[in-house]
């Protein structure tokens, strides 16, 4: 409104009414134009600032926002235009509560017609209210009287000194509220200032001095108090501190200016509260001779309140020297800087005067203090005191609650709790301490394990702590989790807090042992779920459980309301009834839906017998009102395949063909095509071909060779002629049963392989899926996935299946190939909204090219997924390469990019960047905090240049990160922010003395000191504090977050990594560093801590951050190697070179089994370690190996008519006939000297001349 009026009428001062002197500041500072000077005006401004509001500003409009301080008969000369807002806030006293309560009210007519007034009281002016007639009509008429809204203690007193006896019956021109006048004589009860006699109340010889005071009665019971203690002094300035305690100190201005004027306060701040504070200040601005408001200006101390109080003490010490004949001396007893009997002297006078406000400390911050009177729970006001210190006290005093709408306590002061039993009987006291939360730390609590206890968003910790709260019956029994100093903090009852530590370390033990035994379920080779081996990697890096008889270690937990269930109360379940849990996976959101509503996840364990132990016992068991359903499932770590896919289909029949076929023609050509194949061949046949009699437009076909498939008969339709054929159907037999799946996957798999590069390894190159068939299905279908890289292999695979026979198969079940390759490339929607052009693009391009189609499209979980069809698989790989390169995104690798500079974009600044360089470069960047990896999805310079602008900007982050230096914790003295203030100044001017390079900011809040600079200068400041920790009367430990040197390299820890199970500090190249050399080695499983005397393993969380995935992977590799080796016996692996299938080596005393590996398919005797060898054993085949004519050479033993032809050495054995013997190799032998001849007749001569016999 004010901004509208000042665009559109014409010249004239406004004047705008708000509630507070908040709305005041916020309104100068949000209102900025050049043609207006903006003013505030309010009860805190100096007498320098208010009178700001009644000069002339000649060219410009001055614009004044006030409090209703300007309510009155206040004239400021140029006001033409009031904004009436209709609200005030005022303090008003609630007698029910004892509360003075600030709230904002609607004003009065009265009060509303006043500020009507202040508009045009020298000319013509205009009021705008905002608010309606209605709500005009609605207010009260005229100001409640001052008497209904405050305390009465005062005015009861001098009602009682007249000798009224009764104040309920004094007749009041505005009589208050009985009950308020009911409050104030009880009050004065308390002080000792009234008694009740007979029928009514009379004043004690306190109650007089109090009248002749004229003061409020709890500062005059202080003031008296003090006196009788000899604290003169003190008690006439605190009693003039706390009437001015509200404006003592000077907040205003800017948040820059606040937060300066919030330090400035800190060395004044005393550890015993408010009043204490008050006084030290009122005492240093006394001792201060020469120039007071600049002191006060210094040291943003309200100079106006100060000469206020100087003022009130100077008429207090007359009124005692004439009425009370006291002397009030010039000298102070009390010192601030010492902690004296005095200060125990004045908590116990304060106390007494406020013996009705007393409050205890619930034990948390959260609930503050517990008011004894009403039995509310209050905090502290952010402006006490108390809270620059450490330590909160047991028990504490204030002056009032403060509702604006939350309640503070205001004015509070620590009070001795031994001093309560002058007040309250000690039972009473006891009584309330039982209700105060206790405290207990659970510390030596790893990171991750924290999260795990926490849960996504902190869901599991509300739980834990909604069921102590249940169990219980508290509220305030809470469960608080420090990342910081790695602890969990309980708060609970004196008499609840074992058992709540209990049931929490419980839940932590079984959080713990989750991660001890946490495993990753790694597949030996890659192959089919449920195909192949499994190895379960563990902790240590150790391999935990090797299955090769491919029995299950995972089962799936289904319930009727798995979104519903309690999911710690189920693995909790789980992990009490079964032993060995390794692992588990819970369904989430979209994932849950697109599988199956009943499904809630899985849980894998280290041995198949856990795994039956749990399928037998869970199953069928109730739990929330439903039953559980476990079964065992075949799970592999390599789901995903590990090439870019295309895919073909092939099938063969499981009908034999009759030789009948039916072909469909288009309407009305049947007899056409029937004369244009006349005489039509087929598989070296000729065919006979009739219009069918009971089919409408088909073709009956007579004489099909067997082997003849659709294809084929097909095409030997459309050679003979030009009319349309629709379709082409063999009639076949019943089906024959048909060899199993992987029978026939086995055999493809063989086929295949030859056209490979890594002939050995098929599932690197290829993967075969046969579908097994329904009851009524004529053909047996396969898919087959290539890489996309190997395209030529696959085509020339895929024609030599084409026409083949299995060798599981008959003659004519022979392949047909589908000539059509598909392939599907599929991205989140934020990555294709930066690559959706580049995309369409590309697509765009893709419809020039022959046989190519694709389909674009959403589904319902926002997947945006690219179906490619193509005629051949180099063309699918040509079109998927750009796609994958835009869907996929760019790693980014940098040396400097360690982990914890990678983990900044996790803070709020880093998220700052991460957006920013988003939306300059036009990209997408994923920050996947499993692998740790950062992925920038755009096109080609776009991501360059996002990857050049966020390496940028994190290694800038990584420069500023700050050093917080705590200063509070158990171990660091309560007051050392106050101290530091003191050495250093509010502007810490000292440290930046010192390290003028370094920039500092202190939280005031949170007790923490950020310091960002170079490393040098962080240390330098970290040493400057910790000497001011030494220094300080104080017997603490330090407790600073100093780094200490790696066990590994000895030297100081650079981007540090602690470690889970022990927390231990490493350096992470040394981590990374020992995880290489196992890999290397072999010797050095299990991956322990190498910190003297822990020993304890490396945990799987530890390795997946260390590592990346392919890091990991060669891990698992070694440390698979180093378990074969330490198992050297009992397991060996397969002999085929770099395969990396294992397999059990068979006992000395059982039979040899074969080998099939699933890997190579080779088959191997897992005892001897040959090729298998049915019907032979071991020793027979390893000597038959070694000499294959050993057994040759044993049969021909004693054998005359068994001798070894001289030209080709191979045994021949002679039955019966001449001694002319003709050897396979076509020598011609006599048999009686062994002499070789080239032909029979030379032989012949030979026996006829030498041997004299045929």
């Amino acid at each position: 409104m004010v901004s509208i009026i000042h665009k559109n009428e014409e010249e004239g001062a406004i004047l705008a009414f708000l509630t507070s002197q908040l709305e005041v500041e916020w309104a100068c500072e949000n209102f900025s134009d050049a043609d207006a000077v903006v003013l505030p005006m309010h009860g805190k401004l100096s007498h320098v600032e208010q009178s700001l509001v009644f000069k002339s500003y000649p060219g410009k409009r001055k614009i004044i926002f006030c409090t209703n301080i300007a309510e009155t008969s206040l004239t400021i000369k140029e006001v033409k235009y009031v904004v009436d807002s209709g609200l005030a806030k005022e303090s008003r006293f609630v007698p029910s509560s004892g509360l003075n309560v600030l709230k904002v009210n609607w004003i009065s007519q009265s009060s509303a017609n006043q500020r009507a007034g202040r508009a045009g009281r020298t000319g013509a002016g205009r009021c705008y209210r905002l608010y309606s007639e209605s709500d005009f009509s609605m207010m009260e008429v005229h100001q409640e009287p001052e008497i209904r809204k405050v305390h009465l203690g005062t005015a009861v007193l001098r009602i009682l000194a007249l000798g009224i006896r009764d104040a309920q019956n004094f007749e009041f021109v505005d009589a208050p509220n009985p009950e308020a006048i009911n409050m104030a004589v009880k009050n004065l009860e308390q002080l000792g200032a009234v008694k009740y006699k007979c029928d009514g109340f009379e004043l004690t010889d306190t109650g007089r001095y109090l009248v002749k005071l004229g003061i409020e009665p709890r500062l005059g019971k202080i003031m008296l108090d003090c006196f009788g203690f000899g604290l003169r002094k003190e008690g006439v300035v605190l009693a003039a501190v706390m009437a001015n305690s509200s404006s003592i100190f000077c907040r205003v201005g800017t948040d820059e200016e606040k937060y300066k004027a919030d330090r400035l306060k800190v060395p004044f701040c005393h550890q015993d509260g408010d009043l204490f504070t008050l006084l030290a200040v009122y005492k240093e601005w006394e001792d201060e001779h020469e120039n007071r408001n600049t002191w006060c200006w210094q040291n943003s101390i309200n100079a106006k309140t100060m000469r206020r109080c100087q003022e009130t003490i100077s008429d207090l010490e007359n009124c005692l020297r004439h009425e009370l004949n006291i002397i009030v001396p010039s000298y102070w007893c009390w010192n601030p800087e010492e902690s004296t009997v005095h200060d125990k002297l004045l908590k116990r006078i304060i106390l007494t005067s406020l013996s009705g406000n007393i409050a205890m400390f619930s034990g948390h911050e959260r609930f503050g203090y517990q008011v004894i009177s009403t039995d509310q729970a209050v905090k502290l006001h952010p402006s006490c005191s108390l809270l620059i210190y450490d330590s909160k006290p047991e028990w504490v005093v204030f002056t009032e609650i403060l509702s604006v709408p939350n309640q503070y306590l205001v004015c509070v002061t620590a009070i001795d709790p031994d001093a309560l039993c002058s007040i309250h009987p000690m039972p009473l006291i006891q009584q309330l301490e039982k209700l105060k939360l206790q405290v207990k730390v659970i510390s030596g609590l790893g990171y991750n394990l924290l999260r795990k206890f926490c849960g996504k968003s902190g869901q599991n910790q509300q739980k834990i702590i909604s069921l102590l709260q249940e169990e219980f019956r508290d509220d305030r029994v809470t469960v608080e989790v420090d990342f910081r100093n790695k602890e969990v903090v309980l708060f609970a009852k004196e008499q609840d807090i074992e058992k709540v530590f209990g049931i929490v370390n419980d839940a932590l033990e079984c959080e713990a042992r989750m991660l001890r035994n946490e495993c990753l379920e790694k597949s030996l080779f890659s192959g089919k779920p449920g195909d192949c081996s499994l190895a379960l990697f563990g902790s240590g890096a150790e391999i935990k459980h090797l299955e090769l008889e491919k029995r299950y270690l995972t089962v799936e937990v289904l319930h009727q309301n798995a979104h519903e269930l309690n999911d710690k109360e189920l693995i909790c379940l789980v992990d009490t009834l079964i032993s060995g849990v390794a692992n588990f996976y819970k369904l989430y959101g979209n994932l849950q839906v697109a599988s199956d509503e009943t499904k809630w996840g899985k849980f894998t364990f280290l041995n198949p017998e856990y795994a039956e132990d749990a399928v037998s016992k869970l199953n069928g068991m109730e739990f929330h009102g439903s039953p559980l359903k476990v079964v065992p499932v075949c799970s592999s770590s390599n789901r995903g395949l590990p090439f870019p896919a295309v895919r073909a289909k092939v099938s063969w029949p499981l009908k034999q063909s009759r030789g009948l076929a039916l072909v469909t023609c288009a309407s009305g050509e049947a007899e056409f095509v029937v004369k244009d194949c006349f005489a039509l061949g087929v598989g070296g046949r000729y065919i006979n071909c009739e219009v069918s009699t009971r089919h409408e437009n088909c073709i009956f076909v007579r004489g099909i060779p067997m082997h003849v498939t659709e294809p084929e008969l097909y095409d030997a339709f459309r050679s003979m002629t030009t009319r349309k054929i629709v379709d082409v159907h063999l009639l076949r037999g019943t089906p024959i049963a048909a060899p199993s799946a992987s029978l026939c996957a086995e055999a493809l798999n063989r086929e295949i392989s030859s056209f490979m590069p890594k002939k050995n390894f098929p599932a690197q190159n290829f993967r075969v899926e046969v579908l097994t068939p329904e009851e009524n299905d004529s053909v047996m279908r396969a898919t087959i996935t290539f890489d996309g890289s190997l395209h030529r292999e696959a085509a020339r695979a895929l024609e030599h299946l084409q026409g083949s026979v299995l060798p599981c198969c008959l003659p004519w079940q022979t392949i047909q190939c589908q000539h059509v390759f598909h392939s599907t490339v599929s991205c989140q929607v934020r990555v294709y909204n930066v690559i959706s052009q580049a995309v369409a693009s590309l697509l765009e391009s893709f419809r020039s090219q022959k046989g190519v189609s694709y389909n674009l499209e959403k589904n319902e979980y926002g997947i945006f997924r690219v179906k490619l069809t193509a005629n051949a698989t180099k063309t699918i790989a040509d079109l998927r390469r750009p796609l994958e390169i835009l869907m996929k995104g760019k790693t980014i690798n940098h040396p400097d990019l360690t982990l914890s500079t990678v983990q900044l974009l996790m803070s709020r600044d880093g998220v700052a960047d991460l957006k920013s360089v988003e939306q300059e470069t036009g990209t997408y960047i994923l920050y996947d905090r499993q692998s740790l990896n950062i992925k920038v999805f755009g096109l080609q310079d776009q991501v360059a240049a996002a990857e050049e602008k966020l390496i940028h900007a994190l290694l800038q982050l990584r420069d500023k990160k700050p050093l917080d230096i705590r200063l509070r914790g158990r171990n660091l003295p309560p007051n050392l922010m106050k101290e530091m203030l003191k050495k250093f100044g509010a502007d810490l001017e000292g440290l930046k003395r010192e390290v003028p390079a370094v920039e500092l900011r202190l939280n005031l809040r949170q007790h923490t000191l950020y310091v960002r600079g170079s490393k040098e200068d962080k240390q330098r400041v970290e040493e400057m504090i910790s000497e001011l920790v030494n220094s300080t009367k104080y017997n603490g430990l330090l407790q600073l977050p100093l780094e200490n040197a790696c066990p590994i390299c000895l030297c100081e820890v650079e981007d540090p990594f602690k470690l889970e199970s022990c927390g231990h500090v490493f350096c992470l190249t040394c981590l990374v560093d020992q995880c290489e050399s196992a890999m290397k080695s072999h010797d050095g499983f299990p991956l322990c801590c190498l910190k003297n005397g822990c020993k304890k393993q490396l945990l799987v969380v530890d390795l997946r951050s260390l590592l990346s995935s392919e890091k990991l992977e060669e891990l698992f590799r070694a440390s698979l190697r180093a378990f074969v080796a330490s198992n050297a016996g009992k397991y060996r692996f397969c002999p085929t070179p770099d395969c990396p299938s294992i397999y059990q080596v068979a006992a000395a005393d059982a039979e040899s089994k074969p080998f099939v590996c699933g890997a190579c398919f080779v088959e191997i005797c897992n005892k001897c370690h040959l090729e298998y060898h049915p019907f032979i054993s071991c020793e027979a085949y390893k000597e038959y190996k070694e000499d294959p004519d050993a057994t040759l050479l044993e049969w021909r033993k004693g054998k005359e008519n068994v001798k070894v032809c001289p030209s080709c050495h191979f045994t021949i054995e002679k039955a019966d006939g001449c001694n002319h013997v003709e050897c396979k190799c076509g020598s011609h032998i006599c048999w009686a000297c062994l002499e070789n001849f080239r032909s029979s007749d030379d032989c012949y001569s030979h026996l006829r001349s030498v041997h004299l016999s045929y």
